[in-house]
């Protein structure tokens, strides 16, 4: 009992102990406040890339793949909900007359999209699309003003006064200023037979007119892509060919499924387009599509998690070095303690409990601060922003309307055991050296 009441007694006598435990509480708020930020983040850009997404995506088609032909393929797996064809190209969007803005815009990231007039076109077709992916959605969303939004819901891609109708993104239709109805030219390219066999690259310009404004969640799709109808692309690319596919987007039944599916679709699909005993093209899930941008997203969380941890050791060297001069300027109570029979082991328990309390306080200061901040950032940077007028978080890089958080236990947990193992080991060194001092020598200064 004597040794947690001289622990005690020692801390309380000693403020600049309250360095040590500041350190440590520090260090496990920011452990957990960035965490779950990223976290909270990356949960975020998930649900986004998955929404403006299909669960499997078919991709890399060979120009002979015929769309009735995989998709009676595709229909025969159980866990097949419903398939969608698109042909993807690619071309400058302007009005008709206008020049590409020299230099370019500057472009922005690809979780953004790009403010380039260079896009993707997708051709779809629009009832298919609507049970393959979220594309109702797309056009309902609340964000798009009634004035852009896509008269017609039903048939969102028919022709007006004869010309193709092009589905734009919200962000591209308010920056371009473009208004139902407006016209617009896709000037591109395709290829033909050339002279020798091989093939030439031909300029095709397309004229198309707005027919409204689309918005997902993801604004790296969103701003890089416009719809335009199946047919209309089909027509323009591939002239003499019925029903050419190079996309094509899959619903499944069961999401724990996905992975399994997708490998049993890779072989239905090479089966269904094989030429000369080779299979062409590739099956994936959401997740792998968009693979790489996730996992940079996760990469820059584990490097956060470097670096806080790091701090983590920082702030156990301060406690260190509180502790190591509390042990000096004790020498001649560990001398009385050990001439009233204390031994080695009740000395090492005083100060080993002395750092224990103070990383055990520390780590429930810097716990429970941590969640509350976590829980509270948006509306902490809202204060700050009306306060001071600086953003700590901008929520349009990736497209939120407020600060995100994930918190996680299991990282919780991890964050207490590491901060008590370290704090363990950090208050074993000075205690260590406290129960070999030897008495006389420590009696000396009495």
């Amino acid at each position: 009992m004597y040794r947690l009441f001289l622990a005690i007694r020692y801390l309380l006598t000693r403020p600049i102990n309250l360095l040590g435990m500041g350190g440590i509480a520090i260090s496990v708020w920011a452990l957990v406040v960035v965490v779950s930020l990223f976290s909270g983040v990356m949960a975020v850009i998930e649900r986004h890339v998955q929404e403006a997404g299909a669960d499997l995506m078919v991709t890399g088609l060979p120009e002979w793949a015929e769309w009735s032909r995989v998709d009676s393929a595709l229909g025969d797996d159980p866990n097949v909900a419903a398939t969608a064809p698109r042909l993807l190209h690619y071309g400058l969007l302007l009005r008709p007359g206008e020049r590409p803005p020299t230099p370019p815009l500057p472009g922005r990231s690809a979780l953004n999209g790009g403010d380039q007039p260079f896009l993707f076109v997708l051709g779809i077709d629009p009832d298919k699309e609507r049970e393959a992916t979220e594309f109702e959605r797309w056009l309902g969303s609340a964000d798009i003003p009634p004035a852009l939004r896509v008269p017609d819901p039903d048939a969102p891609l028919a022709d007006r006064d004869g010309t193709p109708t092009v589905l734009v993104g919200l962000d591209r239709m308010q920056r371009e200023g473009y208004a139902i109805g407006d016209r617009l030219r896709l000037t591109t390219a395709r290829l033909v037979p050339g002279e020798g066999g091989g093939k030439t690259p031909v300029r095709l310009e397309l004229d198309l007119v707005v027919g409204g404004a689309y918005r997902t969640s993801h604004g790296g799709f969103t701003g890089n892509n416009v719809f335009v109808a199946y047919s209309t692309l089909a027509r323009a690319l591939f002239p003499d060919r019925g029903d050419p596919v190079q996309e094509v987007a899959v619903r499944v039944h069961d999401q724990t499924q996905l992975d399994a599916t997708a490998e049993r679709l890779q072989r239905t699909v090479h089966r269904a387009v094989e030429r000369d005993g080779l299979g062409f093209g590739q099956v994936e899930t959401w997740r792998q599509r968009n693979g790489q941008m996730l996992a940079n997203v996760a990469h820059q969380r584990t490097l956060l998690k470097i670096v806080l941890i790091v701090i983590l050791v920082v702030a156990a060297f301060l406690m260190l070095a509180t502790l190591s001069m509390t042990v000096t300027e004790k020498i001649a109570d560990i001398g009385i303690l050990t001439a009233m029979g204390g031994t080695p082991g009740g000395v090492t328990l005083v100060f080993l409990a002395s750092g224990l309390v103070i990383t055990f306080v520390g780590v429930l200061l810097g716990l429970t601060t941590g969640v509350l901040t976590s829980v509270y950032l948006e509306e902490i940077r809202q204060g700050v922003l009306w306060a001071f007028g600086v953003d700590l978080f901008r929520l349009d890089t990736y497209n939120l309307t407020r600060v995100p958080y994930l918190i996680e236990p299991i990282w919780l947990l991890q964050v207490t055991l590491m901060a008590l193992v370290t704090g363990l080991v950090v208050s074993a060194i000075p205690a260590l050296r406290a129960a070999r001092h030897d008495p006389l020598v420590s009696l000396r200064g009495v």
